[in-house]
């Protein structure tokens, strides 16, 4: 059984070509700056990624500690 690996986070190559396209820099640094943005933009993503899995675990481990107080 072959199952391919979800992709939630584009690639930053598109996000910086998307980047370009919509902010069209016209100079070296602004160019710069586009990738930089790129940049915190897939850290910021991967963040959220991190932080709503933490969130779940944390769910998990409070919802187990109040069925063991029930008990």
């Amino acid at each position: 059984m072959d199952i391919e690996p979800e992709h939630n986070t584009p690639e930053p190559y598109t996000q910086q070509e998307q980047f370009v396209l919509r902010l069209q820099p016209e100079s070296e640094l602004e160019e710069r700056l586009v990738r930089q943005i790129v940049f915190c933009s897939v850290k910021l993503e991967y963040m959220e990624t991190l932080l709503a899995t933490a969130k779940e675990q944390l769910r998990k481990v409070f919802d187990e500690s109040r069925e063991a107080l029930s008990l």
